[in-house]
């Protein structure tokens, strides 16, 4: 009998082995070029929320390893490094993961706004004014290394705003919830999440008490290479400096006014006034019935400014904000790219970006959204309709950054 009993658990031991699959990765420093040793591996399962399966840390060469088994949805990787997490997506089974973390700095002189897109509509309330804001933040340090402080982002929001919502995006196409920071100066907000080298997007949605009309003067410390303003067409948008504005519709977005400014800077008068009610046309509704997880309070936020991934309905599927959902998978394009033609390079005091490098961080992320856009056709995320909308719009945006990639490197 316990001859008996003790082959059944070799077997045992042996099937659960054999099922068992392996996470692999390798760390590496971006700033030194060296591997990452001794940065703590958190993995993160991906179910009612997420749930800690191990932690671990990266030997002296960088890498790591977990025994897990199989599972339908990938497992999400938390590398910490000098107080800043780096998330990746992680699947069974696969090849070494490589996994590139920075060292942190208070303050780095190569980060600029790039692109701050702001959508105003009125919704189903015309007592209620909707604002919608991105900010596109470039970090083009070098050696590259990832901006850390309590206000790695400032910016000022018109007065008397309910804050709803409030994300990131990093440039790996990550998107993490982040709290909004109030600050002492009045109507000035910041948040703190790290940014690391490439472009992330910063983005809020809050409300505003509505009249028929308002007055709003976008403010920012820093210089705005593209500041956008949209607003549906029943909406009018009068500025004070009429000559600051040029008007960019696009066909894309039927139905949908769109005014650019270019290399605005803090002495400019960019104030406008918006007036009338419209609302921003509606995507699909989803077929899903999930997607509520979001309403859930965040309440495990782990250290570096990084919250849990945003589980709030997609802007592309929910059919709240159409724009801005189409916009956020021009993630590393910029709030304004698919709309103004001979966009500049970001340029800050004294340092330039070299074209090829934005290029390629252009098309390592657009790369990124179309793995993640199948991935979710696979799993049934997604509708067919959604689907080739989003595909079609990441083609055309893929097929750009290749010929901007190979121009970039031609010169």
């Amino acid at each position: 009998m316990k001859r008996t009993s003790i082959i059944f658990i070799f077997l045992l031991a042996c099937s659960l082995a054999a099922t068992a699959q392996s996470i692999k990765g390798v760390v590496r420093n971006g700033t030194t070029n060296k591997p990452s040793a001794g940065d703590e591996v958190t993995l993160k399962r991906i179910g009612n929320g997420m749930e800690d399966a191990g932690k671990t840390k990266t030997n002296a060469r960088g890498e790591f390893t977990f025994n897990v088994p199989p599972a339908a949805q990938p497992y999400v990787l938390w590398i910490q490094h000098q107080g800043v997490i780096y998330p990746q997506r992680a699947v069974p089974g696969g090849p070494p993961i490589p996994v590139r973390v920075f060292d942190a700095a208070t303050t780095i002189k190569e980060i600029s706004i790039q692109e701050h897109a702001m959508v105003f509509h009125t919704g189903d309330k015309p007592d209620t004014l909707i604002g919608e804001e991105i900010y596109t933040v470039g970090n083009a340090s070098s050696p590259p290394r990832t901006l850390m402080n309590d206000h790695t982002l400032e910016f000022y929001l018109p007065e008397g705003v309910t804050i709803a919502e409030s994300s990131v995006r990093t440039s790996a196409g990550t998107e993490l919830k982040s709290p909004v920071i109030p600050e002492s100066e009045k109507n000035k907000y910041a948040f703190k999440f790290p940014i690391r080298p490439g472009e992330t997007q910063f983005h809020i949605v809050y409300t505003l008490p509505y009249t028929g009309s308002l007055k709003i003067e976008p403010k920012s410390d820093m210089p705005i290479d593209t500041l956008v303003i949209a607003a549906p067409d029943p909406m009018k948008f009068v500025p004070v400096d009429k000559t600051l504005y040029q008007t960019k519709n696009n066909p894309q977005f039927q139905g949908v006014n769109f005014f650019v400014a270019k290399s605005v800077t803090s002495k400019q008068q960019a104030s406008f006034e918006i007036s009338g009610t419209g609302n921003i046309p509606q995507a699909p509704a989803q077929n899903s019935t999930g997607g509520q997880g979001g309403q859930s309070a965040a309440n495990n936020r782990p250290g570096g400014g990084l919250g849990v991934p945003n589980e709030m309905p997609d802007p592309l599927h929910s059919g709240q904000w159409l724009f801005l959902g189409v916009l956020s998978l021009f993630l590393a394009a910029g709030a304004v790219f698919v709309f103004t033609a001979g966009h500049k390079t970001a340029t800050v005091t004294g340092t330039s970006a070299k074209p090829q490098d934005r290029a390629g961080v252009l098309l390592e992320a657009m790369k990124e959204e179309v793995f993640q856009l199948e991935s979710d056709r696979l799993q049934g995320k997604i509708s067919a309709q959604d689907y080739q909308t989003a595909k079609a719009a990441l083609d055309k945006t893929l097929q750009r950054a290749v010929q901007r990639s190979s121009s970039a490197k031609a010169k």
